[in-house]
């Protein structure tokens, strides 16, 4: 005999059905979510459930869930994990690489630097902001740059 309750569902209650039907939604408890598994397990009628907003929309989303394929199954998440880790394995490599070039660029810049103030100017004489509005492009750039990327002959001074 099934025993049903007819007082007031108290907040606490509710809560509980509420956060049950969201492990239904997730496929923990199984993929046949019924009004009467509900009132069998928390004694209140299917009416009573029903009435509260909170419980009807978490019922109809595990309802959804459970019916359009959102639940996957234990297989397809532990493949996905696995999937997502081999991802974070591979960006975590990406950023080592981007980490090791930055620290060669800014070692590449304090030769620059050194360099500069070692032929007699000063670095806010080269890298002040420039007035003429018409910088070259990106290519013009890297040809003018590249010149400066072999080696650096010797000029006889110490």
């Amino acid at each position: 005999m099934k025993l049903t309750r007819y007082g007031r569902m108290g907040q606490l209650q509710e809560q509980q059905i509420v956060q049950e039907l969201a492990r239904w939604g997730r496929g923990e408890l199984g993929a046949t979510l019924t009004w009467e598994h509900l009132e069998k397990q928390f004694g209140f009628s299917r009416q009573t459930l029903n009435q509260k907003s909170s419980i009807k929309a978490a019922y109809k989303l595990a309802k959804e869930a459970l019916q359009g394929g959102l639940v996957r199954s234990r297989q397809e998440t532990d493949d996905e994990i696995k999937a997502l880790n081999q991802e974070i394995a591979r960006l975590r490599l990406e950023i080592e690489q981007y980490k090791d070039r930055e620290k060669q660029w800014k070692l590449r810049w304090q030769r620059v630097a050194f360099n500069i103030r070692k032929a007699g100017v000063q670095m806010f004489q080269v890298d002040r902001p420039v007035q003429d509005k018409r910088l070259p492009s990106a290519t013009e750039s890297a040809k003018v740059i590249q010149l400066f990327d072999g080696e650096i002959p010797p000029s006889g001074r110490v």
